[in-house]
This record gives C-alpha cells, structure tokens and sequence, in this order.
C-alpha cells in the first residue's frame, strides 16, 4: 500500500525500484545516466565500480541530513563525493604503460 502512494505521487517517467538487484541497479543507472546518486552502503559499493559519486545516506558520519543544518551538510557531502580527485584516477589502469596517470593539483593558484 505504502508502495503505490509513493507511485501515485511520482511523476510520469520516474523509475521505481523495490528491493533490485544488481543487473536492474545497472540498468536505471544506463537509462538515467546520473551525476551523483544518493544511497546506502550496499549500492554504494557497485556505483564506486562504475565511476558514479555517490552519497552514502545511511552513514551519518558527517552529521544528519534534517533541517537547515542538514542540508548544509548534505550539500557539502555531495559537493565532496563528486570533486573527489580520487574518484579520476579509479578509471585509470595502472597496468596499462600507454595510460598517463591524471596529475590532481590541488590549491594551486
């Protein structure tokens, strides 16, 4: 019942998954194509594999996400997870001799 409100309210093009799998995570993140997806730990760890900031909502390590504090503090999170300089070199195969490895200069001026 629960399900079908949240359905009623979304608007027409939403995707709705209850309890996905991997392959159907995979799928919506292809058809959405998003620039940071907000999450638990569980799917956290596949979109770390696909290169995706994510926000690891369960995790309350920076503070809660509630109230004007919150936001603040959810804004910083995402602004965290996708300027992650760590997050360019995942892509990069350090066994392949022909890859250049991105240089992250930070603070330079």
């Amino acid at each position: 019942e629960d399900f079908e409100k949240v359905i009623a309210r979304g608007k027409e093009g939403t995707y709705y998954i209850d309890d996905g799998n991997e392959l159907e995570f995979f799928e919506i993140i292809d058809l959405v194509k998003p620039d940071v997806i907000f999450t638990g730990p569980r799917v956290g760890e596949l979109v770390k594999k696909l290169h995706i900031p994510y926000v690891n909502g369960h995790g309350y390590h920076n503070g809660p996400y509630m109230g004007f504090e919150g936001f603040i503090n959810l804004a910083r999170d995402m602004y965290n997870a996708v300027h992650n300089p760590l997050r360019h070199l995942a892509a990069v195969d350090i066994r392949d001799k022909s890859q250049t490895t991105p240089v992250i200069v930070r603070g330079a001026a």
